[in-house]
């Protein structure tokens, strides 16, 4: 086991790249890995909790009437050629360069990614002002009830109705293209004061833009990826939130359906100031056999503290049955780890086991998917903080130009 500590980016930067590597494999492969936590159904005292968010939402199209502010993230070109329907193989309509204004959210967006940026020299300055502040749909006093009631995950397009007329078949003829706003009121309990609040969306389709209590939090520009958002300095514990999402989906911007609306799930979740960080550990597995597999698990840990805390970190492996569940007592345990982490910044904390006799896990019908579980706990002062669940798989992989891809030999 080590210690070492690395820029605040440095570590969520890689993890992420790792991150979607997992999914990608996951799918590929019918659930192996994932990254990303999956906490259990009654966390123990003092660790993290989600929250799902899904119920009692309210939707709108469009920007409200009269609006007094640019809500664009970016300035963009006109598209004066539209063909969608040429050969798939068709080239490319050259670029066309864009300009960016001081109006516009981008820049109020952007520093949303910084924990994904390596170098902090490149992180991107939130600039002051609260752009937006002054929009009707943001404000808590606003009257939403004339809007519809909707349950994410919510798509506006797939209603219709679709397009009929001319031969375009872009964005799959629907009316995925456009402006929607979805507002939820948050009951934040006083029990949450002092915890870090985070949004978490898997999936919103496009150019997100976020603001609680009427404070424009950040978003992301992207429909395809997951993102998450620090609500802390802007939530009101002990009391009702008032969350806004206004989505912007731009015309001619796909050949295929790309959907519209938050298309996935969303939650809240809580932790202490000392946690893991977000996507914040990673497992991989070398040298396996039917014999043994070396494990190796890197754990990040955030501390949006304004002191220095030192942690204790712990992990143990348990097996998962077929129905995801820990099954027995740990089969392995990770040695201890004190990692020092200075406040506002990430610490990682690294280490290894040898697993005797792994189940493997390999494609069925011929082999079976078998699965174990990392559970992290992590203590400051002496008091459990934070506890992480990473769930995967352990095989060896080997590409053969005669035989293709072997799974366990």
């Amino acid at each position: 086991m080590k210690t070492a500590r690395l820029p605040p980016a440095a570590r969520n930067s890689r993890a992420r790249r790792r991150f979607g590597l997992g999914l990608l494999l996951a799918g590929f492969w019918g659930g192996l890995i994932s990254s990303h936590a999956a906490e259990p159904a009654s966390p123990p005292p003092s660790t993290r909790e989600r929250v799902s968010l899904n119920a009692d939402w309210r939707f709108i199209p469009g920007d409200p009437a009269g609006n007094p502010t640019d809500l664009r993230y970016d300035v963009r070109p006109e598209v004066e050629l539209r063909v969608d329907d040429g050969p798939a193989d068709a080239r490319p309509q050259e670029a066309v360069p864009g300009a960016s204004a001081d109006t516009v959210l981008k820049r109020w967006i952007l520093p949303t990614a910084n924990a994904f940026i390596r170098d902090p020299a490149r992180h991107h300055r939130r600039p002051d002002g609260n752009p937006g502040g002054d929009v009707a749909y943001v404000r808590a006093d606003f009257d939403d009830r004339g809007w519809a009631g909707v349950t994410l995950p919510h798509d506006w397009a797939i209603a219709g109705p679709f397009v009929t007329t001319g031969k375009r078949g872009g964005m799959g003829r629907l009316p995925s293209a456009g402006v929607g706003w979805y507002r939820k009121k948050l009951e934040i309990p006083a029990s949450d004061a002092g915890k870090s609040l985070f949004l978490e969306v898997d999936g919103a389709m496009s150019y997100a833009t976020v603001w609680l209590n009427g404070h424009l939090v950040g978003g992301w520009p992207f429909g395809y990826a997951s993102w998450q958002l620090d609500l802390t300095p802007y939530a009101l514990p002990g009391g009702e939130n008032q969350l806004a999402i206004r989505l912007d989906n731009p015309p001619d911007s796909s050949r295929w359906y790309p959907g519209g609306g938050i298309y996935r799930n969303v939650r809240l979740t809580k932790t202490q100031p000392v946690h893991v960080g977000q996507w914040g550990t990673h497992v991989t597995t070398r040298e396996v056999s039917a014999a043994s597999a070396t494990i190796d698990l890197q754990v990040a840990i955030a501390n949006d503290a304004k002191a220095e805390a030192t942690t204790a970190v712990t992990s143990r492996i348990f097996a998962l049955d077929a129905a995801g569940r820990i099954a027995g007592e740990a089969v392995a345990h990770f040695p201890p780890v004190e990692v020092t982490v200075p406040a506002g910044v990430q610490a990682t904390a690294s280490a290894s086991v040898a697993l005797a006799h792994p189940a493997l896990w390999g494609p069925p019908p011929t082999q079976t998917p078998h699965r174990y579980v990392a559970v992290t706990e992590v203590r400051s002062a002496g008091r459990l903080v934070d506890r992480y669940e990473t769930r995967f798989g352990i095989r060896s992989l080997r590409f053969d130009p005669e035989k293709g891809l072997q799974v366990n030999g």
